[in-house]
């Protein structure tokens, strides 16, 4: 997945890939069209049952889905700044050393 692109992003490109309107993917998922057409738009995010239900219908590993949203997530509650680029160095170097310990 494109780094560079949000999760909503994401899921409009491969629905008008598949050229399917949001109805035909809310059926599929079973989200409503409004609220996957605020996802798209980047309004909202997706909880993790419907991340889960996009993952199943559109064939991207959820784990692939999850790492993006999590991102997209840190970066609306923080935004993109000095701290919270500070912040995430120090979570890196903790979870470097948890998986050194955890082996």
């Amino acid at each position: 997945m494109n780094a560079e692109i949000s999760i909503g992003k994401f899921f409009r490109e491969l629905r008008n890939e598949r050229k399917e309107t949001l109805h035909q993917v809310a059926v599929g998922t079973d989200i409503d069209s409004p609220l996957l057409s605020k996802i798209e738009r980047g309004e909202r995010l997706p909880t993790s049952e419907q991340l889960k239900k996009l993952s199943v219908y559109y064939g991207v590993p959820e784990e692939e889905l999850r790492v993006k949203h999590t991102a997209e997530k840190i970066l609306k509650e923080y935004g993109a700044n000095e701290t919270t680029y500070d912040a995430i160095q120090l979570v890196n170097e903790q979870l470097t050393n948890y998986a050194k310990n955890n082996k």
